[in-house]
């Protein structure tokens, strides 16, 4: 017999709740209709000959899809919850529940059940729902889902570079929006919701999206290891700068200046006497002096440190292309 059922549903709730690994637990609620194809039987009015005869028609077997009854058809529900790539190894059991206990409304057939305490992790989960109390044999349905923190959505207020001119209603309604400092509130209701909107502000810190046309993105360095403002804070603009530095270049032996020194340049000696054989007496020059230095001049060569323009740019840059930033806004 084949089950037909719809999907309600399926929502994950975060709450605080500490369990091993210290790990976060969430909620997994799972909804779905308790339906079934029964197969009936319809007998089609007798044909009746042109005498008046009428000859018994041949019942007609058909499926109905009907809402289960309880008792009737079930009087517990039972989940467990697997890692996707071994389902023969419950790891969360929720066994022998009453038809109240999963909200069942006799009417739609819908039941709604929150299985508490299912801790996050990377890998997926299948969640299974058993119309017994002991959880056994074929389930009526299975589903699978990741708990919030392996998400493969990225997070609100990821930053992605977008090779693209523009951004199409599409990626809004995705959650995803320009970099260009657009007014949160100004988005529409339709595209992200009151709440979703009051979450993304508590998140970027801002009441507008990021304005990242014509910037870099740098990493925040806490302690100041590469980025000498160390911890600056998401969005922190910081100006173009360069380190300080100079530039030298030799002009070794060109004259620059000149020294010249002024003065009289005289001629000093002194003499001595002395007596021959003769008893004659003879004055002898004993030493002669040149005194001062005259007029003339020093040529001064030396290494000059100087400044020099170079290139016609107006600004520092790597080589670069561009692209368009866009920012997840919504999950």
């Amino acid at each position: 017999m084949k089950n037909i059922f719809k999907f309600s549903g399926v929502f994950l709730l975060l709450f605080g709740l500490s369990i091993p690994y210290n790990a976060s637990a969430e909620n997994f609620n799972f909804q779905t209709s308790l339906v079934h194809t029964v197969s009936k039987m319809i007998t089609p009015v007798a044909a009746v000959d042109c005498n008046g005869a009428s000859t018994p028609a041949t019942p007609v077997p058909y499926d109905a899809v009907e809402i289960m009854k309880t008792p009737d058809d079930f009087t517990a529900v039972s989940f467990r919850v697997y890692y996707s790539d071994d389902l023969n190894t419950p790891i969360y059991n929720y066994l022998n529940n009453s038809p109240a206990a999963v909200n069942f409304n006799a009417t739609t057939g819908e039941i709604s059940y929150t299985m508490n305490g299912i801790a996050q992790t990377r890998k997926q989960l299948t969640a299974k729902v058993f119309l017994n109390a002991a959880g056994t044999g074929t389930p009526f349905e299975s589903k699978q889902f990741y708990t919030s923190a392996a998400n493969s959505n990225p997070p609100i207020g990821t930053i992605v570079p977008f090779y693209g001119s523009s951004v199409s209603a599409t990626l809004n309604l995705g959650g995803w929006f320009l970099c260009d400092g657009t007014s949160i509130a100004s988005i529409s209701d339709d595209v992200l919701f009151p709440a979703e909107k009051t979450a993304l502000q508590t998140i970027i810190g801002s009441a507008n999206l990021p304005d990242l046309r014509g910037v870099f993105l740098r990493g925040i360095d806490p302690a100041g290891t590469y980025d000498a403002t160390a911890g600056r804070a998401p969005g922190n603009l910081q100006m173009s700068e360069i380190t300080g530095h100079t530039h030298n270049y030799d002009k070794t032996n060109t004259p620059t200046s000149s020294a010249t020194v002024t003065g009289d340049l005289s001629l000093s000696q002194s003499s001595t006497t002395v007596t021959d054989d003769a008893a004659n007496q003879v004055s002898v020059i004993q030493t002669v002096s040149l005194n001062g230095s005259g007029s003339h001049s020093h040529n001064l060569t030396y290494t000059a440190t100087a400044t020099t323009t170079a290139g016609s740019g107006t600004e520092t840059r790597p080589v670069n292309k561009a692209v368009n930033y866009l920012i997840k806004v919504r999950y």
